[in-house]
């Protein structure tokens, strides 16, 4: 019994709609509220009606049985049979009145005609629910009780009028429903119609559509609650155009960290353990000499675009752009286990893509650029430095400084890691192919650091380079 319960509730549950608009709500329950009380004002009246009908028929049935009493006590006292059944028959022929008698006092009939009752009472007065009302009445001269009057009247016309108003009364009740009904639904559709228009701004404004407004002229509560979303979404979508101007000068992690604590900027940081790649543009004076100074901003916009995108390829953010140079960090705005294999990676991959569009540069006739990579991993502090009126996220430490004196040190073409990386993590021997480089005595170094170059990255990692390769060469430049 109780799974039977169980289940006959869960397939109740499975065709119960999951969304029922509130029109419809409002719709059926303004419906019904007017159904009740048209239902109700509909009794009211029949009820009445009924007994108003009855009244009149219980005063018609008196005064017959009054003007009969009235009529025949001449007639009784002159015991006047033939007169008597005159009197009774003509009153009978009425369509009203099914039956008349006179009786004397001792209870015989001296005349009578039509339907009567078996037994005579003193007054029956009508019943809705019988189709004949009898009345009786004393016929007294004097003091002298001489016998009694009986009328016999018909309900049925009072029946019929009665099936006619209730009739009328629920056809009306059935017109006013059915109007009731369909003119709620439209009111109900009217006034949930700005509910609506809210649902589809706040999807839009959920799905990134910053610039969707509702339009409205209303001057109520509905008008204000409008107006007040119209404000939320303006700001929301200048908090998206900031958030989308501060990414372009900072990464979009930063921009993201510096919109969410607006109310907390402040001088400080916190050490991570990160990984940091610098890189710049070799003999970049000698370069700009032979071009004109929009082809020089053209060619550095040109490779930052590719240096931006190539970053992104191994979730690296450019921390900033250095003249002809960029500092990028791994590990820094988000948690990356592999930050020190993806550092040198974006290194590498970025030497291939420089060769790469060489070869295209020179078929055309234009001088080739070529980059070198330092990269080094460490402690280093993270956060807003500077003053307070001014500051910039980024990382310091011995760990940034290292990898731009390696970077410095390098050749074109080379991405110089120091060898210590390989004692922290023995791992990135497998993955890259290396070759000594030598102990360099480095400015700011006491003692000389042994450095290794990146040839190349592991036979497993090349297909995945070379399509980042294909991606970021087939979509051209991405400053253009």
């Amino acid at each position: 019994m109780a799974s039977l319960l169980a289940r006959l509730r869960h397939h109740f549950a499975a065709l119960r709609p999951n969304h029922l608009p509130v029109a419809y709500k409002l719709g059926l329950s303004i419906s019904l509220l007017i159904v009740g009380c048209v239902a109700l004002l509909g009794l009211v009246i029949i009820n009445q009606q009924s007994r108003l009908l009855l009244e009149h028929m219980d005063s018609f049935g008196q005064a017959m049985v009054e003007q009969l009493a009235d009529t025949s006590k001449e007639l009784v006292l002159a015991d006047d049979s033939l007169a008597l059944n005159a009197l009774i028959i003509n009153l009978t022929g009425s369509s009203r009145v099914m039956g008349a008698a006179v009786y004397h006092r001792d209870g015989h009939s001296l005349a009578h005609s039509g339907i009567l009752p078996e037994h005579l009472e003193q007054q029956t007065a009508p019943e809705p629910s019988s189709q004949i009302a009898t009345y009786t009445g004393n016929i007294h001269f004097q003091d002298l009780h001489l016998g009694t009057a009986v009328v016999t009247l018909t309900l049925a016309q009072q029946h019929i009028a009665l099936r006619q108003a209730m009739t009328a009364i629920a056809l009306s009740t059935l017109f006013v429903s059915l109007f009731a009904g369909i003119s709620a639904f439209f009111m109900g559709k009217h006034l949930t119609r700005p509910i609506d228009h809210l649902m589809k701004a706040t999807k839009a404004i959920g799905a990134g559509d910053y610039g969707y407004r509702l339009k409205s002229r209303r001057r109520d509560e509905i008008g204000q609650l409008m107006a007040a979303f119209n404000q939320m979404a303006h700001g929301l979508q200048e908090k998206s155009q900031v958030e989308g101007a501060l990414s372009r000068y900072v990464s979009a992690g930063v921009a993201k960290q510096i919109m969410n604590n607006l109310g907390q900027l402040q001088l400080g940081g916190h050490q991570v353990e990160a990984s940091v790649l610098f890189a710049d543009i070799v003999g970049f004076t000698s370069l700009s000499e032979q071009l004109e100074p929009n082809q020089v901003a053209q060619l550095l916009n040109e490779y930052f675009s590719y240096m931006s995108r190539l970053a992104h390829c191994y979730r690296g953010n450019i921390d900033k752009f250095l003249g002809d140079g960029v500092m990028v960090v791994f590990g820094v705005i988000e948690e990356d286990p592999d930050h020190r294999f993806h550092a040198i990676a974006c290194g590498v991959l970025l030497q291939r893509l420089v060769e790469r569009l060489n070869r295209m540069r020179e078929a055309s006739g234009q001088l080739p650029v070529r980059f070198r990579v330092g990269v080094n991993s460490g402690l280093m502090l993270a956060g807003n430095m500077g003053a307070d009126d001014r500051m910039q996220y980024t990382v310091v430490g011995d760990a940034v400084n290292l990898a731009a004196r390696l970077m410095a040190s390098g050749e074109p073409g080379q991405v110089i890691i120091p060898e210590a990386l390989l004692d922290v993590d023995p791992d990135l021997a497998n993955c890259l192919h290396l070759h000594p480089y030598g102990c360099l005595s480095l400015r700011g170094k006491e003692t000389p650091v042994r450095t290794c170059m990146v040839q190349d990255l592991g036979e497993q990692y090349r297909p995945l380079m070379e399509r980042h390769i294909q991606s970021l060469i087939g979509e051209g430049n991405p400053s253009s």
